[in-house]
């Protein structure tokens, strides 16, 4: 990927001319610090990864005494924040991250530790070489370890579905016209409830960008800067959630993109209101909480005659070491406790969802510490694997755009064809600058 969003370049940028990004290691690869050793850890989740990932933390240091590392964490995901502190170079030694985010990060600069270069005390044999190999590794060099198998989902409120007679096994099969009937019959029914609970992110993320490789069979962007679907393809399928909108399928905008990005906070989603929400198997416990309903996994539609499923498996994030920090063998030091030890996957369990490496994965299932419901999906979701999605499809300006389209027909269902017609513009302008 050769560029980004403007005001993530500016702030690249800034960060290359403050001289060079990599700062020296303290001590010789393998050899253990003996002195004090002080690290930062910069994740985001809910209170549940926070108080597992500080356990592991503290299970470290309790094992390194000459080692402190101090715990930053927050609600949501902030790019706009990793960006300013890589830029600033007070970014943590050990830092999470979005696999999005990555495509536009390493084309400014070099940034992270090459993993490669610690294999000395960073075990790597437990992880799928392909799934490092997609998504971990950048211009030749391994930067991020993925910290779980994240499998796009949805949750079904199953003793709220049952009022309805909407099936939640995980072997029904529905296409997006299945999906739009039986979600238009709920607030038919009970004007009080709804099918979907939404914001336009999940919109955008669930829905036209699945939907799009459904129909085509193609990468979002394809490798050679091209768009890997047309104006009317588009115009389908946002002619299609502009429908949703106003036929009370979905949640009306107004409310939930008061919710943005944190969907399942909405009191209707915590009452019982709404059936069904999208989501990564990594938030299943934020999302299905400790709700009196029983809940489930269950599918995403896919198109009749799709040429594609559409259905991807990513990392839950990335733990990425800065190449700003004094004490890089230590921070991968304890990357290799956090991915490999098998007491510290236990204390982690599924809060980033299935873990990555096979042998603490194993361990946690056969001690119950997964959710069997995110077993199931993520086991659904490999069986029925779809394209992997390449850095250029992430593209945070293309996606925008894509979100913006998304959130006129929200407003306004008629503008579909016109909303399709300014993106694709757009994309082709965008496209068009980061070929160069």
């Amino acid at each position: 990927m050769k560029r980004m969003t403007m005001r993530m370049a500016v702030l690249l940028l800034i960060a290359l001319t403050m001289g060079s990004m990599a700062y020296a290691a303290g001590t010789k690869e393998g050899e253990k610090a003996s002195g004090p050793v002080s690290l930062r850890f910069s994740w985001w989740g809910n209170d549940a990864r926070h108080k597992a990932t500080i356990a592991v933390v503290d299970s470290y240091m309790k094992q390194n005494p000459n080692v402190q590392i101090a715990s930053e964490y927050r609600g949501k995901s902030e790019r706009e924040k990793i960006a300013t502190e890589l830029a600033g170079g007070t970014v943590a030694d050990i830092v999470q991250l979005n696999p999005p985010w990555m495509g536009d990060f390493t084309s400014a600069g070099d940034f992270f530790v090459d993993l490669n270069q610690y294999a000395s005390v960073l075990d790597t044999s437990g992880f799928s070489k392909q799934f490092l190999n997609d998504y971990g590794v950048y211009n030749g060099k391994l930067i991020g370890l993925p910290t779980g198998l994240n499998a796009r989902t949805s949750i079904i409120n199953k003793t709220l579905a049952a009022k309805f007679g909407i099936p939640t096994s995980l072997d029904t099969s529905w296409t997006w016209d299945d999906f739009y009937t039986i979600g238009k019959g709920v607030h038919a029914t009970d004007p009080s409830k709804y099918f979907l609970n939404a914001d336009t992110v999940d919109m955008t993320e669930f829905l036209l960008l699945p939907y799009l490789v459904q129909r085509t069979g193609n990468q979002l962007i394809q490798n050679d800067y091209t768009r890997g679907f047309s104006e009317a393809h588009l115009q389908e399928v946002l002619q299609y959630i502009g429908t949703l909108y106003k036929d009370g399928v979905v949640i009306p905008v107004q409310e939930g993109n008061v919710f943005l990005n944190s969907v399942w906070t909405n009191p209707k989603w915590i009452n019982g209101d709404i059936v069904l929400e999208f989501s990564w198997t990594s938030l299943y416990g934020a999302v299905a909480g400790d709700k009196q309903d029983q809940m489930s996994t269950f599918i995403l539609p896919v198109l009749k005659d799709a040429k594609n499923t559409g259905l991807i498996i990513t990392p839950s994030q990335l733990l990425s070491v800065s190449n700003r920090s004094k004490n890089p063998e230590e921070a991968v030091r304890f990357l290799n406790y956090f991915f490999n030890d098998i007491e510290a996957g236990k204390l982690l369990g599924d809060v980033r969802a299935v873990p990555p490496v096979d042998r603490v994965q194993q361990a946690c299932q056969d001690a119950g510490l997964i959710n069997e419901n995110i077993i199931k999906a993520t086991a659904y979701a490999q069986q029925h694997q779809g394209l992997y999605r390449n850095d250029l499809s992430s593209n945070a300006e293309i996606v925008k755009v894509l979100n913006d389209a998304v959130e006129k027909v929200a407003y306004d269902p008629a503008s579909a064809n016109a909303a399709a017609t300014e993106a694709v513009k757009l994309i082709d302008y965008i496209l068009t600058e980061l070929k160069k």
